[in-house]
């Protein structure tokens, strides 16, 4: 068996089903940057399947982690949160117009691969150690039952299609209310 390049990170319960959501999203990523040197047909089936991605899965992932992190988070980390969320969403809209070409870009595919990469990497070796170290436990406790609820209403919990009874109610549990 392979030795990993990194230590696997053990998380806390609270992150986990986070961590499970980044999991999708670096496959995407690895997708992408990978289908960028190929050919034309490589690089559109790369695109559509982050498309997917993004509307069944990912685009939902940003919304909580922003809801639950609210609060929670340093000044700057709540801030690069913020902002590569945003330049992400504006790489998804360039994703569908490059859908649309005939012969997709591969370097602005390979930077849309990279840019998610890079986010991801950042979340789950630097923020999401700083977010174990400075909740208490009954803060992550809470922070538990709210991501299980998040867990329930993803795809992958059932069989591929969102669960829109399961989804957060308004009158949910805020990180910064904790």
């Amino acid at each position: 068996m392979g030795k990993f390049v990194n230590t696997p990170i053990k998380r806390h319960e609270a992150l986990i089903p986070l961590s499970r959501d980044h999991f999708t999203g670096l496959a995407h990523a690895q997708r992408l940057m990978k289908s960028a040197p190929k050919d034309r047909v490589s690089r559109h089936k790369a695109l559509a399947g982050f498309i997917d991605a993004w509307t069944i899965e990912i685009s939902d992932h940003f919304d909580d982690e922003e809801r639950l992190f609210h609060g929670v988070l340093s000044q700057t980390d709540e801030q690069r949160l913020l902002d590569e969320h945003q330049t992400i969403r504006a790489l998804v809209n360039e994703t569908k117009h490059l859908r649309a070409s005939v012969d997709p870009c591969p370097d602005r595919i390979k930077h849309i691969g990279q840019t998610l990469n890079d986010h991801i990497r950042w979340e789950e070796r630097e923020l999401f150690g700083r977010i174990e170290n400075s909740l208490d436990d009954e803060h992550l406790r809470i922070m538990a039952k709210e991501t299980d609820r998040i867990e329930q209403s993803r795809a992958r919990s059932n069989n591929g299609k969102k669960n829109d009874e399961s989804e957060l109610s308004p009158n949910s549990v805020h990180a910064k209310d904790m």
